[in-house]
This record gives structure tokens, C-alpha cells and sequence, in this order.
């Protein structure tokens, strides 16, 4: 997929005021998490509002690492039988055990990392099972 170059913002409308800007650093808030600096963000922002939107290569490190931190609190959370192997949530879901990987590391499927191994959280899997039968799929 490709960026798109914003020249006029599309938020407040003023004319030719979008800017790349660079190694930027944000504070995430996420909800029952502590908070969690990413630096090294890239994004196309207004000089007049001030609103903007992330690369789609920051978009993606920022699911990653928000994804790692959710999963390294919850590892201190969340027991191991409520754990699912990678193994049983693909053939749950029906994808490989690669697109099962994909998901953790784009931040759509929640884990928790024991020892050296992803193991996804056996609860976010069936709401996603369950989300997936009742669209019909």
C-alpha cells in the first residue's frame, strides 16, 4: 500500500500546511497497561492544528510495540491455563500457524510471552472465533 502526500490538511482545511515530520517520540496511554514511550515515529502533521497521521511503517511498530508491552505485563497476570498453544488457535481460527504469528506481531491477537514462546490468550481467541462465525465466515 501506498502513502498518501497530504498537502492541504484534511482535518481543519488549510491550504498547503501538511509537513513530514521525523523522529518524533509519543506517549501511549494504553487502557489498564502503564504508560509506554515509542520513539523514532515518522508522520505527515498540520502546522495550523496540529493533527496528523502516522507512516504506515510507524503505524505498524507502534502496533508491535504496544503489542510486546500489553504481553509482557500480562505474563505477570495471567495464568497458564488460560493460555492456548499457537498450534491450537490456528486450527481454531482456521489459518496457519504463520498467519497466527502475523496477527501477534501486528497486535490483533493478545499474548503473553512464556519463557522464550508466543502463546496467545486462549479468551482472545474465542472472541475471535465467535466475532468470526456470527459475520458468517
Amino acid at each position: 500500500m501506498r502513502e498518501k502526500k497530504w498537502i492541504d490538511c484534511p482535518v481543519c482545511g488549510t491550504k498547503k500546511s501538511m509537513r513530514v515530520k521525523q523522529q518524533l517520540q509519543e506517549r501511549f496511554h494504553p487502557q489498564g497497561y502503564p504508560p509506554l514511550d515509542i520513539d523514532a515515529l515518522e508522520g505527515q502533521f498540520c502546522d495550523a492544528c496540529g493533527e496528523g497521521f502516522w507512516s504506515l511503517a510507524s503505524e505498524k511498530r507502534i502496533a508491535r510495540l504496544l503489542g510486546q508491552h500489553c504481553a509482557t505485563h500480562d505474563a505477570t497476570r495471567i495464568v497458564a491455563a488460560e493460555l492456548a498453544s499457537v498450534q491450537d488457535a490456528a486450527k481454531a481460527m482456521r489459518v496457519t500457524v504463520q498467519g497466527i504469528h502475523k496477527m501477534m506481531d501486528e497486535g490483533r491477537l493478545r499474548y503473553v510471552v512464556a519463557g522464550d514462546t508466543r502463546l496467545p490468550i486462549r479468551r482472545d481467541v474465542v472472541e475471535k472465533v465467535s466475532a468470526r462465525m456470527a459475520a458468517g465466515r
